[in-house]
């Protein structure tokens, strides 16, 4: 959640900057009436307390000079202000409540790089590498390939879990396996340590993350109040939280593949065919964990990164910066990866990298030593895909189509193939 002394003392512009985002958020002004009670209130206490000093210092003197009548009259005036001042403390206490809650539903401040714009139609490109796939056969579509080649059952899987999930069975699994080997190994190399962490968790680790309130419906609740995670950025960010590490711990880099699961509320009618838009899939995460001043070179870092591993397959992209109307409710910039998929003739996202700032950071209670000024500071966290398997699984399956129905691994993958040509 954003500072809410930022909000207090800058409230307009901030207002401003979030309201680019294209979209209603009457958080705002909600904030806005209960911080004016709050300030209203609070000085009507400072104004009270500064009452009962001054009185119980008369107190104090008149009892000094035996005026003992007089004194009990003004203790009574002082015992009076004591419980005006209580009954007001906790109307304090309720706001901060609503505060809290009401803090949680304002979403991150863009970047002042980030371009203003409605959406995804104002999204700025920054470059694209390689030749978009072009065929001298009629090309099929990785869902016609896997079929055809017995690499997914689909049917199965929705006789067993129901629509949009997906059984990989034979090369099919094993290419999942070889891209979630092979995208930890690029990640592991450039410095991130790898973690497998758990997938079920608790409602206090999304909040810490942005993923509640605001986004539940997307959620897959459990018993108990925990849910499936819908992305491995929550337990990675989440893993140092209510800690204070020292100054010399970062830059923390981790990374981790997961099972990820998405209700996909809302987005009926969208890539129903194939393995795009699945309500169980898997993604290679990256975290970061950088102090303030390092967090957008680190940002071009993670991306950097995410783009190796398409480079090393050989497979074509694009890589683009969101407006403000487009990027997540966390995020203060994000950077959106899309690889080319030739059924598509289109690139599809497969990476979004964020900066989040210290919004996250704050929510969890995730703090640094600062050795010069021993104050505590709140590190920024960044996240990104390092990438999305499904997603690289059909691109790699799309483009790597041959003429007799094989699929041509690219060379980074073969030694997970026994040094196999084709599938």
């Amino acid at each position: 959640m954003l500072d809410i002394n930022r909000l207090r003392n800058d409230f307009n512009n901030v207002a401003k900057r979030i309201k680019s985002r294209n979209k209603e958020f009457p958080a705002l002004e909600q904030f806005k009436t209960l911080d004016e009670h709050w300030r209203k209130i609070t000085t009507e206490i400072q104004v009270l307390n500064a009452e009962r000093n001054a009185l119980t210092e008369q107190v104090a003197k008149l009892m000094k000079d035996k005026q003992n009548t007089e004194a009990n009259s003004i203790k009574t005036k002082v015992q009076h202000i004591k419980s005006e001042v209580s009954k007001l403390e906790l109307q304090i206490k309720d706001i901060d409540k609503d505060l809290d809650l009401v803090l949680h539903s304002i979403p991150n401040v863009p970047h002042e790089s980030v371009q203003i714009g409605k959406d995804e139609k104002d999204n700025v490109e920054i470059r694209k590498w390689g030749k978009t796939t072009k065929f001298d056969f009629p090309s099929l579509s990785h869902w016609e390939i896997a079929e055809k080649k017995d690499l997914v059952d689909f049917q199965r899987a929705t006789k067993i879990s129901g629509a949009r999930f997906t059984i990989y069975r034979g090369n099919g699994a094993k290419l999942i396996r070889a891209l979630q080997s092979f995208t930890l190994d690029v990640n592991t190399r450039a410095g991130f340590l790898e973690m497998l962490p758990p997938v079920i968790l608790n409602a206090e680790t999304l909040i810490g993350t942005g993923q509640l309130p605001k986004f539940e419906e997307d959620l897959f609740k459990l018993t108990n109040n925990k849910y499936l995670s819908p992305t491995a950025e929550v337990q990675l960010t989440s893993f140092y939280g209510n800690e204070i590490l020292s100054e010399e711990k970062l830059p923390i880099w981790l990374t981790a593949n997961t099972a990820c699961f998405r209700s996909e509320a809302g987005s009926a009618g969208k890539d129903t065919k194939g393995v795009i838009r699945q309500h169980q899939f898997y993604k290679t995460e990256m975290v970061m964990i950088t102090k303030p001043e390092e967090s957008y070179s680190s940002l071009e870092k993670m991306v950097a990164n995410a783009e190796s591993i398409l480079q090393k397959l050989n497979l074509p992209y694009r890589t683009i910066l969101l407006c403000t109307g487009d990027q997540g409710f966390s995020a203060a910039k994000t950077y959106d990866i899309e690889v080319w998929l030739p059924s598509y003739d289109a690139y599809k996202e497969i990476s979004s990298c964020s900066n989040c700032e210290d919004f996250q950071a704050r929510n969890l209670m995730l703090r640094y030593k600062d050795e010069k000024t021993n104050k505590n500071i709140y590190p920024h966290t960044l996240n990104g895909s390092g990438l999305a398997i499904d997603r690289l699984w059909a691109a790699v399956v799309e483009n790597y189509q041959q003429k007799d129905g094989t699929i041509k691994l690219p060379e980074a993958l073969k030694k997970y193939f026994d040094n196999k040509e084709f599938i």
